[in-house]
């Protein structure tokens, strides 16, 4: 009975939260690119600013302009897909526009651009329209990690070296497990029906990940949401039991691991703590072992904007121990229940984090390379698997699901190819540390498709 109140407690403190931060959302361009890059567009003319389904508005410069970034601003959220024309050609297409919408694409030079809105729900109306043309944001200390299944990475082939190497870190996750007393544990595996030792798993994995991206970074992903052990704790009590109490312990393991393997890092995906101990103890633990470990050796951690918000959240000046946030910006549902449309997990949620004196240099946005559907069924989807009916500019797909022996047609939100671009680029835009992937084995191999693709392409044009 007492979990379930604490439990009701930090729901109720949680919409509060949420509720709070509605009132002070991302409502136009960051300054790291008003004020750094003129806005081609300023004082541009346009007819009309509303419209229906099938109807167009042109914004004129007056003279030619050479811009590769285009923000959109509706009044209200009702368009739901969209082109954008530059000299009589296709620019760029996408769903939803929304308080604020970055469109990066290639660099063109025009002197208008034509909005066709090719559906929508009831009117729609524009509020503003800017272009920048912006290069010069790439630096070498931008980050692409990948999060790597450790039996997918035991099992890489030459196929993948192609994928692998867009990434400058790999992530492996799902091996090494801690108990409550702090002791960890290796997650043995069958391959082909043969037990193989999670010992010899986690090795040759990073073998491979070494072989196929001599130059990428190693790190392993320390788990405690299995009971391993057979402790009989939750997730929670689980990580504050081996993280307080028993923490010198878990500190010699990890890095005895870290040694022992060769890895560059240690990373931690504890999403879970919701009280303010729980979250105190994880901080602490977290500057204690950052502490510990050598000098050049990394320690990052996941973290969700919830993680952080309201009075029982983690402590954002312990983020500072950490060299890189993994920011999970995926699975917040908006209004449509599109889990990672641009707006919610993207643009304002790397606002909340700004105004909440976040490093954002350490920053790595986190990009999905799965589908949730629009339900929010505990359903997740490999965009490998849709990447050829979703297409360059497709986020949205009617699949037919199977949810707890239930099997039914619902609408799953992707990242396509363009939206990974749009998104790369923003980070690169706005100073980010870099990006995160959920996960690696999700993208296809197919070159004009892959999601990897579009973060290399990003990478590329804006140096």
């Amino acid at each position: 009975m007492k979990r379930y109140l604490i439990a009701l407690l930090i729901c109720c403190l949680t919409v509060c939260t949420l509720l709070v931060m509605s009132g002070c959302s991302l409502s136009s361009t960051p300054d790291e690119i008003s004020k750094n890059y003129e806005n081609v567009a300023k004082g541009y003319s346009v007819g009309a600013k509303k419209g229906g389904e099938g109807d167009s508005i042109t914004f004129s410069f007056g003279w030619d302009k050479t811009f590769n970034s285009i923000v959109l601003k509706e009044i209200g959220n009702n368009i739901t897909n969209y082109e954008l024309y530059v000299n009589g050609e296709m620019l760029y297409k996408s769903d939803f526009i929304g308080k604020y919408k970055y469109c990066s694409h290639k660099t063109v030079t025009a002197s208008s651009v034509t909005l066709k809105v090719v559906a929508c729900d009831g009117q729609w109306n524009i509020k503003d329209f800017e272009a920048y043309n912006i290069v010069g944001t790439t630096t070498e200390d931008f980050e692409v990690m990948s999060y790597l299944l450790v039996d997918r990475a035991y099992t890489l082939t030459e196929e993948s070296a192609a994928l692998m190497s867009h990434t400058t870190e790999f992530n492996l996750f799902g091996s090494v497990y801690l108990d409550k007393d702090g002791h960890l544990h290796f997650q043995d595996y069958l391959f082909d029906g043969k037990s193989v030792k999670g010992t010899e798993v986690l090795r040759k994995a990073i073998e491979n990940v070494r072989k196929y991206n001599p130059s990428a970074k190693v790190t392993y992903t320390l788990l405690g949401n299995l009971d391993i052990a057979g402790d009989g704790l939750d997730t929670a009590d689980r990580h504050s039991k081996a993280m307080g109490d028993n923490a010198d312990t878990l500190i010699k393991e990890c890095l005895e691991v870290m040694k022992e393997y060769g890895c560059d890092g240690i990373s931690f995906d504890y999403e879970y703590p919701y009280t303010r101990k729980s979250n105190q103890i994880y901080g602490n633990f977290l500057e204690k072992l950052k502490a510990a470990m050598p000098d050049g050796k990394k320690l990052s951690a996941a973290f969700s904007l919830w993680n952080i918000s309201g009075l029982n959240g983690f402590p954002v000046k312990k983020l500072s121990c950490l060299d890189s946030i993994e920011f999970m910006t995926y699975d917040g549902f908006d209004e449509r229940g599109n889990h990672s449309a641009f707006y919610d997990m993207c643009a304002n949620a790397i606002y909340q984090l700004k105004i909440k004196g976040v490093d954002m240099s350490k920053v790595h946005l986190g990009l999905p390379f799965y589908s949730r559907p629009v339900d929010k069924a505990a359903y997740w989807g490999d965009y490998a698997q849709a990447s050829k009916k979703l297409g360059v500019w497709g986020n949205s797909l009617i699949e037919e699901i199977n949810v707890d022996g239930k099997v039914y047609q619902q609408t799953c939100y992707y990242n396509c190819r363009q939206m990974i671009y749009d998104k790369t680029c923003y980070a690169l835009d706005l100073g980010l540390g870099g990006v995160m992937i959920w996960h690696f084995s999700c993208d296809t191999t197919d070159s004009e498709l892959s999601l990897y693709g579009a973060i290399g392409e990003a990478i590329t044009a804006r140096k």
